[in-house]
């Protein structure tokens, strides 16, 4: 009976609240016009982007031009601020060479964006997403050696021997981004959309 009770209390709450709801006409109501003040896509918006040239740190060097596709249409409320097939563009930032150790690594900066029918471009100022520093790559090696350990537990007799890796990494390798792999560019900075 008390539940009853309070599933009843509930359904009230929601029909008192649904009868003075605001339709999206009224807000709306010509939801085909585009706004009148600018759109501001924030500092660490995100954008997918599909690469349309292999890119690597073997071949590649800095100042290079980079070039990638939006994959999607990207919407500020019902708005489309980029559209699908806009080009974006940027170069060679930084690359660091593969030592042993560590994988080679690369930064790549994005500077403009144009739309499919050449009317607008921005200039926008965002990275491929990478680490926390932008850089593609730059992973850990797996270790060249290992030893032999004593591995002693309660119960176990005599204990057992166990691998662990010496300070000594294999050489790294070169990085890629093959053409038609997605990757994200991440804005550094406020970009204004008209």
């Amino acid at each position: 009976m008390k539940i009853r009770n309070f599933l009843f209390l509930i359904l009230c709450f929601f029909i008192c609240h649904g009868a003075n709801a605001v339709t999206f006409d009224d807000y709306y109501p010509n939801s085909d016009e585009r706004p009148t003040e600018s759109i501001v896509l924030k500092a660490g918006t995100i954008i997918k982007v599909m690469n349309l040239r292999g890119i690597n740190t073997f071949t590649g060097d800095i100042g290079d031009e980079c070039e990638f596709i939006n994959t999607s249409d990207m919407f500020v409320g019902e708005f489309n601020v980029i559209p699908k097939n806009s080009h974006v563009y940027g170069v060679i930032e930084d690359i660091r060479e593969p030592v042993q150790g560590n994988n080679a690594s690369i930064k790549i900066k994005i500077n403009k964006l144009v739309t499919p029918d050449l009317d607008t471009t921005y200039y926008l100022d965002g990275y491929i997403g990478g680490g926390a520093d932008f850089y593609i790559g730059g992973e850990q090696t797996a270790p060249v050696y290992y030893k032999t350990t004593p591995h002693y537990n309660e119960g176990w007799g005599d204990g057992i021997l166990q691998l662990t890796p010496l300070n000594i990494y294999a050489f790294g390798k070169h990085t890629q981004i093959k053409a038609g792999q997605e990757v994200f560019v991440i804005l550094v900075k406020d970009l204004k959309i008209n």
